[in-house]
C-alpha cells in the first residue's frame, strides 16, 4: 500500500465506522487507532458545540451532540481550521428538526456571527462621510444609487423573537421558557453584522429586509424604493426608506458608495 493509499484509507477510517483498517493494522495499532478516533470526533464536536452555544442549549446537549456528529459525518471537515466544521449546520438542523424551525434560525444567526467575526477589517461610512459623498446628488442620482455593504454582514428570514430568545439561551437563562416561547405572526428579517469586534444581530421588518437584500445584490436604492412603493404605498414606502437608509449608515453597515 503505497503512503497516498494509507493516508486516504487512514481519513477515511476517522470518519466512518464502515471502512477498514489496514491489514497490518492490529492489535496495539488497532486500539491506539480506536482512541485517536474518538478523539477526533469529540474535539469536532465540542469545535461545534464552540460555534452553537446557544443552539445546543435549545435542543438539550444529547440531541446537539447527535445532530453534529450526524452533520459532521454527512459534511466531513474540509477545511485547515475547525471554524469551518459548522458550515451549512443550519441546514442539518432543518432536516433533523422540521417541527422546531426555531432551531434552524438560531444555528443560521449563530453561524452569521461566527463569519462575521472572522470577516476582513473595513471602515465603515458614518454620517459625515456619507453626507459628502453624497451631497450632489440629484433625484436620478439618488435612484442609481448602490451601495458596498461591510464584510460579514449577513442577512436572513426569521419569524422569532430573537432579542428576548437570546436572552433566555444565555448561560443563566431560562432556557425552559425559550424552548416554549411561539414564532411571531409576521415574518421579519434578521441582519448580522460585527460592531468594532464584537458580532451582533438586529431584527427587521420584512418590507426593510426585501430591500436590504436587493441592495446586497448590487441592485440600486431607486429600485428598492420601487419595490417599496409596490407593497406599501408610496408614502409610507417613501418615510420608510429614508428611515432605512439612515439606519444603515447608523449602525455601521455601508463600507463604500459603489
Amino acid at each position: 500500500m503505497s503512503l497516498a493509499d494509507l493516508q486516504s484509507r487512514f481519513i477515511a477510517a476517522l470518519r466512518s465506522d464502515e471502512v477498514s483498517l489496514p491489514e497490518a493494522w492490529q492489535g496495539t495499532q488497532a486500539e491506539g487507532f480506536d482512541v485517536y478516533r474518538n478523539a477526533y470526533r469529540s474535539r469536532l464536536v465540542d469545535a461545534m458545540r464552540e460555534t452553537f452555544p446557544r443552539t445546543a442549549r435549545l435542543v438539550g446537549d444529547e440531541a446537539f451532540g447527535a445532530a453534529a456528529a450526524h452533520h459532521l459525518i454527512q459534511h466531513p471537515p474540509a477545511s485547515w481550521t475547525l471554524d469551518a466544521a459548522g458550515t451549512g449546520f443550519e441546514l442539518t438542523v432543518a432536516e433533523l428538526f422540521p417541527e422546531d424551525p426555531d432551531v434552524a434560525e438560531l444555528a443560521w444567526i449563530e453561524w452569521a456571527m461566527q463569519e462575521a467575526f472572522v470577516a476582513r477589517d473595513a471602515q465603515s461610512l458614518d454620517g459625515l462621510a456619507f453626507t459628502a459623498a453624497t451631497a450632489g446628488f440629484d433625484d436620478a442620482d439618488w435612484g442609481d444609487l448602490r451601495l458596498q455593504f461591510v464584510p460579514g454582514i449577513a442577512v436572513g428570514h426569521v419569524r422569532h423573537d430573537w432579542p428576548t430568545l437570546w436572552q433566555l439561551l444565555d448561560d443563566d437563562g431560562d432556557v425552559a421558557s425559550a424552548r416554549t416561547l411561539p414564532p411571531s405572526s409576521q415574518p421579519q428579517g434578521c441582519v448580522v453584522w460585527r460592531a468594532d469586534l464584537r458580532p451582533v444581530f438586529a431584527l427587521v421588518d420584512s418590507a426593510s429586509l426585501e430591500a436590504l437584500e436587493l441592495i446586497i445584490g448590487r441592485g440600486s436604492y431607486g429600485e428598492a424604493c420601487d419595490r417599496m412603493v409596490g407593497r406599501l404605498g408610496e408614502e409610507r414606502a417613501l418615510q420608510l426608506a429614508g428611515e432605512m437608509l439612515i439606519r444603515w449608515v447608523t449602525n455601521g453597515w455601508i463600507e463604500a458608495i459603489a
